[in-house]
């Protein structure tokens, strides 16, 4: 019987960076037009396979420090990306879905809760900076010629990812933060419309 879940499902199976309605359609023995009973068109259904994957992935095992908890954070981000390439796309980019901001809400506050200073903007700037680089490193060619497995971040991502995250609690406890006040959270216009 046809599903939301058997079509999101699907179009994660056939990648996110290349599934088509078509092709969806064509793997669940179904027309085109069935299809679109469940979803408005292919960046609809896009969004939601995104945010499917996204949400599937495990979240970081419980840190006692909070540097340590974004360089998972980040090695977590590659993994997502480098088995579901295209969802780069998504997370980068937006519009999210609910359950995408329910996971990155989590995220800061787990951040908040290791350091207890840190406001909600340097939590955001950190978690969204890591995660960002983590994101465009997994799609980088350069960077996998350095991997030892291709299945694994390589030594030169983890340490492109501790030097990120040193500077910029260096920047932070100098109270040093981007003075673009709409880069330190994701506004309203970042959810997708209901």
């Amino acid at each position: 019987m046809l599903s939301l879940d058997r079509i999101l499902e699907t179009a994660i199976a056939l990648g996110l960076d290349r599934f088509s309605v078509a092709g969806v359609a064509r793997d669940l023995g179904v027309t085109d037009m069935a299809i679109y009973r469940y979803v408005r068109g292919r960046d609809d259904l896009y969004t939601r396979a995104a945010a499917r994957a996204h949400a599937s992935f495990p979240l970081p095992r419980s840190h006692p420090q909070w540097r340590a908890h974004l360089l998972e954070v980040a090695e977590n981000a590659w993994l997502l990306a480098h088995r579901h390439p295209g969802v780069e796309r998504y997370l980068l980019d937006g519009p999210y879905h609910p359950e995408t901001l329910a996971v990155f809400d989590a995220g800061i506050a787990r951040l908040r809760a290791l350091h207890p200073d840190f406001g909600p903007e340097e939590a955001y700037v950190l978690l969204s900076r890591v995660t960002s680089v983590a994101l465009a490193a997994a799609d980088n060619a350069l960077s996998r010629r350095y991997q030892e497995d291709p299945d694994r971040p390589g030594e030169l991502f983890g340490w492109t990812v501790r030097a990120l995250v040193d500077g910029m609690a260096g920047l932070l406890e100098r109270g040093d933060l981007p003075t673009n006040r709409a880069a330190l959270t994701l506004g309203p216009e970042s959810a997708v419309s209901p």
